[in-house]
């Protein structure tokens, strides 16, 4: 059995998991690392501002899952601070053109919110910034003017929540083909979150970069698995499908298996669903149930449980386009596009499409047709 895996997966917890038992021990898994050609990566943290900025840290902030204040500023500083520190690799480089390569800047922020904030602090200050949000909620608009070139003289500012994981590799890489030298790009990454090497070093493929940490160097990542935070309905479906076993005892057998308190109370919403059979043969098997006919279908519909039931509903109650339409729009992030900074006109355009229902769904339905 041979596992290609990408290099961010914990190879030490999957080589454990598969390891053979034999008579006098354990048969260890062998890993074999193919290592690319990243570009380095210079990680600098908060106890190494504070030789530059002038601010005091609060040990009992450490670990809190909030943003302060003088972190916003002292991201700001961070990024002013970037032309004195390029303007100096210049020199040493001894570069004679003259002009000055300002490099893109991409800080990781959690949330929309903090977004917002973060555009607020930069847009009060000119300084030749080209300033893009990038989250799950921006439009197509938005998103191509954070691929598209940087105006010379100006530096490209974006504002990424973890879509940048997928995202920024793109123009970190036609923006290091179309200048004159890739080693004289630098990409410096704000990390407001945890900061994730794996992440890093997939979007270092042109340039050298510097990583810029406003948290703590002491810190815990914990990573936690799909089965673990994610809704497992749909996977207990299709292991009832399957037919192999009871969830309870299959699930516990995974890699990272979830808690067993997670898989009861999914079985009891399954069961709530229709899934599942709410009857069961024997009271050693309280916990499980049989698949119903509707469960059934649920495994073979691409969307969420309670929106495959709508499917269903609509199936039989004549509507089936209209709660196709629905569902589909449902399983979106968003069906209306919300610009950034505008979403009071956007909160109007869609009560325009409600009419006098007040409702999403019938909003939807007017928008789609």
């Amino acid at each position: 059995q041979i596992i290609l895996m990408s290099a961010s997966i914990n190879s030490k917890e999957l080589a454990d998991y598969f390891t053979l038992p034999v008579h006098n021990g354990l048969i260890p898994v062998c890993v074999f690392e193919v290592e690319g050609r990243p570009f380095a990566v210079e990680e600098y943290y908060l106890d190494d501002l504070k030789d530059i900025f002038d601010f005091q840290l609060d040990p009992r902030s450490f670990g809190e899952p909030v943003i302060e204040n003088k972190m916003y500023q002292v991201a700001v500083s961070l990024i002013q601070s970037f032309d004195e520190f390029e303007k100096r690799s210049n020199r040493e480089k001894k570069n004679l053109s003259g002009t000055l390569e300002r490099g893109s800047v991409l800080v990781f922020l959690p949330g929309l919110g903090e977004i917002r904030y973060m555009h607020s602090c930069l847009s009060d200050k000119y300084k030749r910034w080209q300033v893009y949000p990038l989250h799950a909620c921006a439009t197509l608009e938005e998103q191509s003017k954070v691929f598209s070139a940087t105006v010379p003289g100006y530096r490209k500012v974006i504002l990424a929540t973890n879509i940048a994981e997928s995202s920024v590799t793109v123009p970190d890489v036609k923006y290091g083909k179309l200048s004159e030298s890739c080693k004289s790009v630098y990409t410096v990454f704000v990390v407001f979150s945890i900061l994730v090497l794996g992440l890093v070093s997939r979007i270092c493929h042109c340039s050298k970069h510097c990583c810029w940490s406003t948290s703590h160097e002491r810190r815990v990542t914990i990573v936690l698995s799909s089965l673990q935070h994610c809704p497992l309905g749909a996977t207990v479906l299709k292991l009832k499908k399957l037919d192999i076993g009871e969830p309870e005892a299959l699930l516990a057998t995974a890699l990272s298996p979830p808690s067993v308190g997670d898989i009861e109370r999914t079985i009891v919403q399954l069961k709530e669903l229709g899934a599942l059979t709410t009857c069961v043969q024997t009271e050693e098997n309280l916990h499980d149930g049989e698949l119903t006919f509707l469960g059934m279908v649920l495994t073979q519909l691409p969307v969420d449980l309670y929106l495959g039931k709508l499917i269903v509903l609509g199936h039989v109650f004549g509507c089936l386009e209209e709660c196709l339409i629905i569902a589909a729009a449902l399983s979106l992030q968003n069906f209306f596009a919300v610009p950034f900074k505008k979403h009071v006109d956007a909160y109007r355009k869609k009560m325009f499409f409600a009419g006098n229902s007040r409702s999403d769904c019938i909003a939807i339905l007017n928008a789609f047709r």
